[in-house]
Parts: C-alpha cells; sequence; structure tokens
C-alpha cells in the first residue's frame, strides 16, 4: 500500500510559493515525529501556502538572499515534546520560524513590521544567543486570528520574557508603545 495517495505525494513534493516547498513547511529534526507532521502539513496544505506566500516570500524577495524556515508546522505530539505553547500558531500551520542567511535578524524583523506591506498576526524577534536573536516567529493574521490579535510586534528573550513593542494596523501604520 503506498505511503501517500497520488494527489498526496503532488502535495508534499509541491512549492508552496517561488521559494518554498511544502516539505520545508514541515520538517522537523525529531525524525519519529516527520511522518505524522507531514500528514498533519496535508490536512493544514491552504494555510501553509499562506504563510509561504503572504508571509515569507515578500521577505524572501526583499532580501534576495536565502530564508531559511527553522519550525512551520508542527504536529501536536512534537510541538509538546519541544516545549511550544499549548496554543501555538504552529500546530494550526499558521506559523513559522526563520532566519535570513547573511543578513542582521533585528532589521530584518524591523522591515517587516514596521516598512513592509506584509501584514502579520504576530512577529517576535527572539532565540537570542550572545545578544543576537537568533530566529523570526511570524505568524498569520486576519481571518485566522482575531482582528484584535493581528499586528502585534515582540521581542522575546529568556531574562525578560515577552516584550510588547507595539501594533501595526495596516501596511506602514504601526502604533508603538
Amino acid at each position: 500500500m503506498p505511503k501517500y495517495t497520488l494527489a498526496e505525494q503532488r502535495q508534499v513534493e509541491s512549492r508552496l510559493s517561488p521559494h518554498f516547498t511544502f516539505r520545508e513547511l514541515t520538517k522537523t529534526s525529531h525524525r519519529h515525529y516527520q511522518e505524522d507532521n507531514i500528514r498533519g502539513g496535508l490536512n493544514n496544505y491552504k494555510k501553509l501556502q499562506a504563510v509561504a506566500t503572504d508571509l515569507l516570500e515578500p521577505v524572501r524577495v526583499h532580501y534576495h538572499l536565502p530564508l531559511i524556515v527553522t519550525s512551520g508546522y508542527r504536529y501536536p505530539a512534537l510541538n509538546s515534546a519541544i516545549g511550544g505553547s499549548k496554543k501555538s500558531q504552529h500546530m494550526k500551520a499558521e506559523a513559522a520560524d526563520f532566519h535570513v542567511n547573511g543578513a542582521d535578524l533585528t532589521k530584518v524583523w524591523k522591515w517587516i513590521a514596521y516598512d513592509s506591506d506584509v501584514m502579520f498576526g504576530q512577529i517576535i524577534l527572539e532565540g537570542w544567543a550572545a545578544n543576537r536573536p537568533t530566529w523570526i516567529h511570524i505568524s498569520l493574521g486576519d481571518p485566522y486570528r482575531t482582528s484584535w490579535k493581528c499586528g502585534q510586534i515582540l521581542t522575546w528573550n529568556k531574562k525578560d520574557g515577552y516584550r510588547y513593542v507595539g501594533r501595526k494596523t495596516g501596511p506602514g501604520e504601526v502604533t508603538k508603545v
């Protein structure tokens, strides 16, 4: 019996956008969760397309540098195993964590939050090591999150936790705290 139907296999091997594949947004280094992660991703294919097209693709095109997705969709058991939030949008295929090779992540985060037309649910500069961020978390906004929870601009570090910086209400429209 095949692992996937022909239609599923096409989706597993597909591009979600010009620069991002389905596999990139469903991969995990926790190999025993990989199959469940792919199956869950198949059930949320349209949302993964939105993450790739609406959130990641504009950043990749703007910087002309490789954008590396470190976490996209997470099967609930995987999310629990890595200590993810119980309400994580990763489990709904609505978020991605990434870095841009060769770019200052603080500048990337600021461009997305303040200068780009990218509309998001949350953008969080996080994963700090040696006083530098190591990834950006970005999630889908409306209609996937209630509108009052959209456009949240935050930072996170181990010492201080989450810090709310402001809210993006439209392209180029930001309310700072």
